[in-house]
């Protein structure tokens, strides 16, 4: 069976995760701006705000790299794509935190499943040979 290559094709759904992507970042920004806003007038830091502190530091980086990761997705640039796979695989290894931090309800273990499945698919799909393709 012959190899298609379709020159110039963008698939819909890398473009799709490339926009989710951006818009996660976006939404980080605006939330570490919310947050910044609130902690303005609390005075000097203690242990527990240096803590939130490297937490809104973490935040801030991850929406700057999944800003660029997505544009550079749009553009279909290699690096991007692996960049999008690290931040896929990151999130997937940070669901489990929103778990402890929240009390863990079985409601949102359920919901955190599904999040987890989707990365999982996100991330494979992304390495698939028809989006490799894309890429060269």
């Amino acid at each position: 069976m012959p190899q298609i290559f379709h020159v110039g094709y963008r698939s819909p759904w890398v473009s799709a995760v490339a926009w989710v992507l951006m818009s996660l970042g976006l939404a980080g920004l605006a939330l570490l701006g919310y947050w910044l806003g609130i902690g303005v007038g609390s005075g000097l830091p203690s242990l527990r705000s240096w803590l939130g502190l490297s937490l809104l530091l973490a935040l801030a980086a991850s929406s700057a790299l999944a800003i660029t990761g997505g544009q550079g997705l749009l553009r279909r640039y290699e690096w991007a794509r692996r960049l999008c796979q690290g931040l896929l695989f990151s999130f997937l290894l940070a669901s489990p935190l929103l778990l402890w931090v929240s009390g863990s309800h079985l409601v949102l273990a359920a919901l955190c499943l599904l999040w987890s499945a989707a990365m999982l698919w996100t991330v494979h799909t992304l390495n698939s040979r028809a989006v490799r393709q894309e890429f060269a």
